[in-house]
């Protein structure tokens, strides 16, 4: 079984290191936080020491599940998430999960008297269900506890603003036809296109299924036109940039790129990113507003699921240039 000191010689980081970013503590590199995710759900680590408090004191640990696919997008959620469960003297537990029986034998185990509450980033299951289960960022948007991102109204602002911009034909990369944000992002690109009586054409909706390169070369290899991209993530728009340059493609004087993510790694691309930007820090707070209702056993306030579903806001940087 592996342990903190395989973790920090996989990820050429110190123990300390690694046990601040699993507890979410804030003042570590962002490289640093990256190479100790993908560390530890490589060698598949828990944490032993507290897991064996646990026994005596189960109600001082909230576990959070992710999955290593969306560390980058997500890391940035676990500071905020610590910060929010000192309120509540808690402690934080991070577990990954890549599939959804993964996600599903997790909550179960953790349910099971290990920790107060479970918080699934991500989740893939919309009917994993348990009553000490909040889902973030996930399906599961007809749970009581549960809060995410409007994918389809950023799909929708994004196409509609490329078209502000004179853009028609734009292309859409996508995570896979089988998860619940893709799809609800490819219901706001049909609707942009419906809205202004533009044609859906398939070929230029690629998924990556965990291959971004691949979708990105299946894009150009399918020799149809586009003079503007939508991508999910901001890592995705980045190895687009960069077989774009290989194709002697320039952005965005040639194609223009979009992202409905917003991640540190917008501002450091080049050029850097136009987003359409979702507010990390609400989606936490609110989170912890249902953590309390949770640990306090009083029946949250059932919203509709579009007040559950939180907007973003454009922020316009250099990667969008007007289609002449």
């Amino acid at each position: 079984m592996a342990t903190i000191t395989d973790v920090s010689r996989l990820a050429n980081v110190s123990k300390a290191t690694v046990s601040r970013v699993l507890s979410g503590t804030r003042g570590v590199r962002e490289d640093s936080r990256q190479a100790v995710l993908r560390a530890a759900d490589e060698l598949q680590y828990k944490p032993n020491a507290a897991a064996q408090a646990l026994a005596g004191k189960a109600s001082e640990y909230v576990g959070v599940i992710l999955s290593s696919a969306d560390a980058g997008r997500i890391s940035s959620y676990l500071p905020l998430i610590a910060k929010g469960l000192q309120k509540y003297s808690k402690h934080m537990l991070v577990h990954f999960a890549e599939t959804r029986e993964e996600q599903k034998a997790l909550v179960n185990e953790l349910g099971n008297g290990h920790c107060s509450a479970i918080i699934l980033i991500g989740g893939k299951d919309a009917d994993l269900q348990s009553d000490k289960l909040i889902h973030l960022d996930g399906v599961a948007l007809d749970s009581p506890y549960s809060i995410g991102f409007n994918y389809s109204f950023a799909a929708e602002s994004a196409c509609r603003f490329l078209m502000s911009k004179g853009h028609r034909n734009i292309a859409l990369i996508i995570d896979s036809n089988k998860d619940a944000s893709s799809l609800k992002t490819v219901e706001g690109y049909k609707l942009a296109l419906q809205n202004q009586a533009l044609p859906f054409n398939r070929q230029l909706v690629v998924e990556t299924n965990s291959n971004p390169e691949e979708a990105v070369m299946a894009l150009l290899n399918s020799y149809t036109q586009f003079s503007a991209v939508v991508v999910m993530h901001d890592s995705h728009a980045a190895h687009a940039m960069r077989l774009f340059r290989e194709f002697n493609l320039a952005v965005p004087q040639e194609v223009s790129i979009i992202s409905i993510e917003d991640s540190e790694l917008a501002g450091q691309l080049n050029p850097p990113l136009t987003c359409i930007s979702f507010p990390s820090e609400q989606l936490v707070d609110e989170s912890m507003r249902m953590l309390g209702e949770l640990l306090n056993n009083r029946p949250t306030q059932v919203q509709e699921q579009e007040q559950r579903a939180l907007s973003g806001r454009l922020i316009s940087r250099e990667s969008v240039s007007t289609h002449r």
